[in-house]
């Protein structure tokens, strides 16, 4: 049995950042100045689209690293994977994707490598699209959307991020200037417009194949941008955001409560979403804990919290359900109280291709959590993290039931529940 939740793969820049670095770009050009040294090549350079309109915030599709190829490599891979899962499912798996035109091509080119290019018209699969609206409540698969503290809170909601990542990149943007203006006496860059020019090496990177706004910075430069990285995310929705664990709990209670009931709710279930949404999952289940919030006066080098790592595009956390022989039940703790029916029976977590241990749950085989122990840690958790509906004063509808769609019927479940199991 199988829970993935995914990024959307890579794409170009959304609006707003693309909008800045266009912005950046036309301030040069009317400033008449030729730029000298490490930027001398912007004298010629051309943006990495020429239709923004079109393809801003949407998935790239030439070079390797194309979002569209990207999506439907994961496919193939997860084929491979889980093969015997899907092979001995007859019916119809659905599957689900947010909103955005990105996510929901994401979710396309998946079923394309994971089943066959046909999928939609031999009904292998069906994809269901859950708006990314308001009015939804707790069913959905964007609860941030939904949570009007987080999205109304302008100190400690969403723009908590942002304004924790303006603080930390003024430590290091400023060094970086002062290099600049060293080598063009006649034009200064602010803060933003530099911060812009390392994210043009990343997009370029993912449309072109290379950019040669990576080889601005300097490796120090770029070991900062990655911490920056890191804070955004952190305190926008993650750990640092009071809001952030609240908001994540959701889908992590539904999937448990998935995962308890085992193979004959169904074997397959995969939602593609954003970065804003799996992080808060992360946050609620605590799977990457930091001993202390990281700070923005400096890099917080042996940190856990690596958001390149966690949620690049494309990323992507599988929880699999795993039954193992009885000769495996030694690895179980010597407390474990759980019953004769689950003791062989565990979640293991799945982060981008790596085994990710549960802290304080990992006795099972291949570090993996025993199920009763992982259902008891997401029931404490939720106590720990507050009520959705209280705490976010959304339109609270039933968090057990986020996105209805996910607890399946009679149809989508396998017919020979054992089959739907992974073994170890």
């Amino acid at each position: 049995m199988v829970h993935m939740m995914s990024r959307h793969a890579e794409r170009f820049p959304t609006f707003n950042s693309g909008g800045r670095m266009l912005a950046l770009l036309k301030r040069i050009r009317d400033s008449g100045v030729e730029l000298q040294g490490d930027l001398a090549f912007v004298n010629t350079w051309e943006y990495f689209t020429q239709e923004p309109g079109k393809h801003l915030e949407q998935l790239t599709t030439t070079g390797p690293y194309a979002g569209t190829l990207e999506a439907f490599t994961t496919g193939v891979k997860l084929r491979t994977r889980y093969d015997h899962l899907i092979s001995s499912t007859p019916n119809t798996t659905h599957f689900w994707a947010s909103d955005s035109n990105r996510v929901i091509d994401t979710a396309r080119y998946f079923a394309a490598g994971l089943f066959n290019i046909d999928w939609e018209n031999d009904e292998r699969a069906i994809l269901h699209v859950i708006p990314e609206t308001s009015d939804l409540g707790a069913d959905t698969l964007t609860p941030g959307q939904t949570c009007l503290k987080y999205r109304d809170d302008l100190t400690y909601g969403h723009d908590y991020g942002a304004a924790q990542l303006v603080k930390f990149r003024s430590t290091y943007l400023g060094a970086i200037g002062d290099r600049f203006q060293k080598q063009n006496p006649k034009i200064r860059f602010e803060d933003a417009e530099i911060y812009s020019m390392q994210e043009m090496c990343g997009f370029e990177t993912v449309v072109r194949g290379s950019s040669r706004w990576c080889d601005v910075f300097t490796r120090e430069d770029w070991r900062q941008f990655e911490y920056a990285r890191d804070v955004i995310h952190y305190y926008r929705s993650g750990p640092g955001n009071r809001y952030g664990p609240t908001i994540g709990w959701l889908w992590l209670n539904a999937t448990a409560n998935l995962l308890s009931t085992g193979p004959s709710a169904g074997p397959l279930f995969f939602s593609f979403v954003h970065d804003g949404d799996i992080i808060p999952m992360l946050a609620a289940l605590n799977l990457f804990p930091d001993s202390e919030d990281l700070p923005v006066t400096h890099v917080l080098d042996n940190r856990t919290w690596r958001t390149s790592q966690i949620v690049p595009m494309g990323g992507r956390v599988i929880f699999e359900r795993l039954t193992c022989p009885s000769s495996s039940s030694s690895s179980l703790s010597s407390s474990s109280t759980t019953s004769s029916t689950s003791k062989n029976t565990y979640i293991r977590i799945n982060v981008n291709d790596g085994i990710v241990a549960l802290p304080q749950c990992d006795s099972g085989p291949g570090k993996s959590c025993p199920l009763n122990e992982f259902l008891e840690v997401v029931r404490r958790r939720g106590e720990e993290v507050g009520d959705f509906g209280e705490i976010l004063d959304s339109a609270w509808k039933d968090g057990s039931d986020i996105v209805a769609e996910l607890v399946v019927n009679d149809e989508t479940a396998s017919e020979d529940a054992t089959s739907a199991e992974t073994g170890t």
